[in-house]
């Protein structure tokens, strides 16, 4: 067995085991409301940096700022340590919790230039925080969070096409 296919063989574990835990993650905190704060949108009709609320858009659950970390183990060898900015925002909504992303330059560019995304899933359920993002140009990353007062920390993955394309972890604070 060559490199190649062992390698291959250890990302298709990864992979595996990164599903199970999501799978669990999400079946642990998708019961009940979190008891979350909710704050009310402002008169102008914006939730958070200019982000224009519609009308089943109420109340912004939690931003969440940190800076993320790619992982070595996972990502591709040129985003090894590679750090970034993000913020998400989650909005409750008519459907659910949805809400919007952004990535900042840290120590590298975000992955594939993806500055913007929409969180399409997210999940507060006492302390840990979990959001789906979809990005513009049809990955996604899955981040999630455990609160520690107003500090937090936590992981994310990414994928493309059914793939993992980077993982690593995050951390910082809720802003509100």
């Amino acid at each position: 067995m060559n490199n190649r296919e062992i390698f291959g063989k250890l990302i298709d574990r990864a992979m595996l085991a990164a599903l199970a835990l999501l799978i669990f993650a999400a079946a642990g905190c998708s019961s009940g409301n979190g008891g979350y704060v909710s704050m009310s949108q402002a008169e102008d009709g914006s939730v958070n940096n200019g982000f224009p609320a519609s009308a089943a858009e109420s109340k912004v659950v939690g931003v969440y700022e940190g800076t993320s970390l790619a992982s070595c183990n996972v990502s591709l060898p040129n985003r090894c340590n590679a750090q970034q900015i993000i913020r998400i925002t989650l909005v409750q909504e008519d459907s659910g919790l949805k809400g919007n992303y952004r990535c900042s330059y840290g120590t590298m560019n975000c992955y594939n230039m993806n500055e913007t995304g929409k969180v399409v899933k997210a999940s507060v359920n006492g302390n840990q925080m979990t959001a789906r993002v979809q990005m513009p140009d049809g990955t996604s990353c899955v981040y999630t969070a455990r609160m520690n007062g107003e500090s937090f920390s936590g992981g994310y993955s990414c994928y493309g096409g059914g793939t993992m394309i980077e993982a690593g972890s995050w951390k910082g604070r809720r802003l509100y």
